[in-house]
């Protein structure tokens, strides 16, 4: 009877079906991305046969570490270790892939082992590479042609396969090369040890970290703050992706709910014959339950296509290739199910606890629209759209707060992508530089080294006035996963910036300012220490820039910088203050220094965000997002649409009876489409503003999700939320515009 019942509205089941779908996918492919993404990382850094993984102590990720390659040797000297290898990694911004990871490896280290090589050779001398199998595919490379990395042409001399994504897509060089390459002459991010005897690792792992203070030597698999900053995305997925399954909830709880109300009579009949409440709520929470058991599936077929597709594109393929677990499924499809009993809750309750007798009396269509009672809040609104949509203010209200909901967080999303372009230009656009300048083809802002020789050319150019070497690094502190550190030249005009509210300014070595947000989360202040990566410093001032990301980290001086993050003689971005007479000519002067600098990229300081490779990825994360809130509160929109017209049948029949003309029966489905569109914007706007309130109370990352509104931000969802409601309300317009009057007289 529960099939039959469902098939009885095919439209509406399979729409509601595709609603709650759409919503498990979203949860199933970005849950995939994000296991994805993290399992990757894992895996380049524990495939190897290695013991023990040393790198620099607090770094975020070994991708950030930086150790002096020099070591290698007292390394192998340790009793107990047979064999080290270092490694150095690449993040390469191509035009077919924005991170496209490069591996630097000896070719005699036992590291090498791990690329299997399928087909051509082993790299037998400089400037040849291996690539993945991914690689080969997408680029359409074979063993013998040329690969150009950065300004570098290497040769391809084979192609591996290891069954990590990353590494499949991207390539292996020389030690040496990738040194040279990525700017990291006599230095590793990290060391892989091998050792005679594996009952020794506690030993030899405690004597490296004596050894070397600013050193951490992990066993494979152990927690680290690498793991709990990878493991983020693993939940980045799932939190994204509920709130398309919470639309598609909504979304069934309003279509059991119009179930019930179309099917009074009908329930009132069974109620008559003897059925009891408890096996009435068991024929409507059976309906719900199969539609989201079908919804779930569906979904979870739906999220694996889109993945897989994804996965087509070179992009995606090298960074973010899917990982599918059974508990992403088992989550997906006890979500769908918890989804069902609660959004077919209130409708089994409701329609058990219908009167038999008054059940029997109800009327649909237009009969049963003139004998609802108007309300006082009905009376407020003069438009025929939104008086007839609060003639069913319960279909109404679960329509307005599904869509709002997807709404509000498209609202939140945009607004912290907002709030993270307005810090950042408060820090670039200050008026201490006019340009900024970071290294070319680097697809992380952290990863970007300019070398001191360069700045010093720069400095010598007629338009430049002065210079600012800055370097930007993360680190951990107790507390804090993500730390921002600033290095900066005292003696350059960018520190002038600073507001120093307690103690005093930077004079020595070992010394560090911090944020009145860092300070605060810390619970430090002036006179304390605080040790990072193995180097202490003593906090001398405490500073309020009114930026964020710098009030919640800390500076420390340049030098200092340089050491903390291994950066000798080098620095993350050059801030360009120019001559006054050429400050109305900024365009002219980047075009000059990049021509004669193609090592680095220029920008004016206000924009120089927005040409970030990860400012690019953010706007692409963030349209596909829309596009998926798009289509699971279109499909809403559509089912209430057209439960709406199902239920008003004989009522626009009366309506073409009378002379309405197929247009203006169009126009007044529409008009309630759009109307519902536009109070769930302005809802949205309002749950988008708390849900961001709400990040800022996380005490972890919920200082960095500072959100910023404009108005052009609110009329961009207003239109989103208006093109939504034209889409879903098109096909219940021209269905109930195309009804034949005579047979929707005779609908019951």
């Amino acid at each position: 009877m529960i099939v039959k019942n469902l098939w009885r509205r095919k439209t509406r089941t399979l729409l509601t079906i595709l609603g709650i779908a759409v919503g498990v996918a979203a949860v199933v492919a970005l849950s995939a991305f994000g296991e994805g993404f993290a399992t990757g990382f894992e895996s380049i850094f524990s495939s190897s046969d290695a013991d023990l993984i040393v790198g620099q102590k607090d770094a975020i990720m070994l991708l950030m570490s930086s150790v002096d390659a020099s070591i290698q040797n007292e390394l192998r000297s340790i009793p107990g270790v047979e064999q080290v290898a270092g490694t150095v990694i690449g993040v390469v911004q191509m035009p077919e892939a924005p991170y496209f990871i490069v591996m630097g490896e000896d070719p005699r280290s036992f590291t090498i082992a791990h690329y299997r090589i399928i087909e051509g050779g082993p790299i037998t001398t400089r400037r040849q590479i291996l690539i993945g199998k991914s690689t080969a595919v997408n680029f359409k490379k074979k063993p013998g042609d040329a690969f150009r990395i950065n300004e570098g042409i290497y040769r391809v001399a084979g192609i591996y396969e290891t069954g990590v994504a990353m590494e499949d897509g991207g390539a292996v060089m020389r030690l040496d090369d990738a040194q040279n390459a990525f700017n990291q002459r006599n230095k590793v991010n990290y060391f892989s040890i091998k050792l005679k005897d594996k009952s020794r690792i506690d030993d030899v792992k405690a004597y490296i970290e004596s050894r070397w203070e600013k050193l951490a030597a992990t066993r494979s698999g152990e927690s680290t703050t690498q793991s709990e900053s990878i493991n983020m995305y693993r939940s980045f997925g799932w939190f994204i992706g509920i709130f398309a399954v919470l639309i598609g909830g909504l979304g069934m709880m309003n279509t059991s709910l119009m179930s019930v109300f179309e099917r009074t009579r009908e329930i009132g009949v069974l109620r008559a014959v003897g059925w009891g409440k408890l096996r009435v709520m068991s024929l409507i929470l059976g309906e719900t339950l199969w539609t989201a058991l079908l919804g779930g599936v569906v979904g979870i077929l739906l999220g694996v296509g889109l993945t897989e597709l994804a996965k087509l594109s070179p992009a995606v393929s090298s960074m973010l290739s899917g990982v599918f677990t059974p508990n992403m499924f088992f989550q997906a499809m006890a979500t769908a199910i918890l989804l069902g009993l609660a959004g077919g809750a209130y409708p089994a309750w409701r329609a058990s606890r219908l009167d038999p007798v008054e059940a029997m009396r109800y009327e649909s269509g237009a009969a049963g629209a003139h004998r609802i009672q108007m309300t006082w809040l009905s009376r407020l609104f003069s438009s025929n759209s939104l008086r007839n949509l609060w003639r069913r203010p319960l279909r109404t209200i679960i329509t307005v707060t599904g869509i709002g909901i997807g709404v509000g967080f498209i609202v939140a999303m945009m607004a912290i992508t907002a709030g993270f372009i307005v810090a950042f230009n408060q820090i670039a656009g200050s008026g201490q530089v006019d340009l900024l300048a970071e290294e070319a083809n680097v697809s992380d802002l952290s990863l970007s080294e300019i070398d001191d020789r360069t700045a010093a050319r720069i400095q010598n150019l007629p338009e430049v006035a002065s210079i600012s070497r800055i370097i930007l690094g993360f680190s951990s502190a107790p507390g804090v996963p993500y730390f921002f550190i600033f290095g900066l030249d005292l003696n350059e005009d960018y520190i002038n910036r600073y507001k120093v509210r307690e103690g005093r300014m930077l004079a020595r070595p070992r010394e560090m300012i911090v944020g009145r947000f860092a300070a605060n989360g810390l619970k430090k202040g002036v006179g304390d220490t605080l040790r990072i990566a193995g180097s202490s410093y003593v906090i001398v001032g405490i500073y309020e820039n009114g930026s964020v990301y710098e009030d919640a980290g800390a500076t420390i001086s340049l030098k200092d910088a340089q050491d903390l993050f291994n950066k000798p003689k080098k620095f993350s971005l050059l801030g360009i203050k120019l001559q006054d007479q050429y400050r109305d000519q900024a365009d002219l002067v980047v075009s000059r220094i990049e021509d004669e600098f193609p090592e680095i990229k220029v920008a004016k300081s206000t924009e120089f965000i927005e040409g970030l490779q990860d400012m690019k990825s953010t706007y692409a994360i963030l349209n596909a997002l829309i596009v998926i809130t798009m289509i699971v509160g279109g499909v809403v929109m559509m089912n209430a649409m057209l439960m709406s017209v199902f239920e008003r049948t004989q009522e626009i029949g009366v309506l073409r009876a009378l002379g309405w003309r197929r247009s203006q029966v169009i126009w007044m489905i529409l008009g309630e489409s759009l109307a519902l569109s536009l109070i769930s914007s302005i809802l949205g706007a309002g749950i988008g503003i708390g849900l961001n309130r709400l990040l800022l109370l996380e005490p972890t990352f919920g200082v960095w999700m500072t959100a910023s509104y404009t108005p052009q931000m609110f009329y961009q969802v207003i239109i989103l939320a208006l093109v939504l409601g034209g889409a879903g309300g098109l096909y219940p317009a021209w269905r109930a515009a195309n009804l034949r009057p005579i047979e929707a007289l005779r609908y019951e």
